[in-house]
């Protein structure tokens, strides 16, 4: 885990905030929880083991943001990603 978190640009706050991931031209969302943030990426999880599109939209209604973002790793209830103009 060590040398995943050295190729991170900038460093992870933890956090429990509803998000949600938008993708199919956003007609298609999906709740989960973001677990860590920072600058550059973040950690969501899901209740149930969910299959990510390789990019999406997330949005974190309590920040009032909405990032485009690309999956990084997955185990089906948690994934890295990090976010993309």
């Amino acid at each position: 885990m060590e040398a995943q978190a050295e190729k991170r640009r900038s460093k992870r706050g933890r956090t429990l905030l509803d998000g949600r991931v938008i993708f199919n031209n956003r007609c298609s969302v999906i709740d989960c929880t973001v677990r860590d943030i920072s600058e550059s990426g973040a950690r969501i999880t899901f209740a149930h083991l969910t299959q990510l599109p390789s990019e999406f939209e997330l949005d974190i209604p309590r920040r009032g943001s909405v990032v485009r973002a690309r999956v990084m790793w997955s185990n089906g209830k948690d994934a890295g990603i990090v976010f993309i103009d």
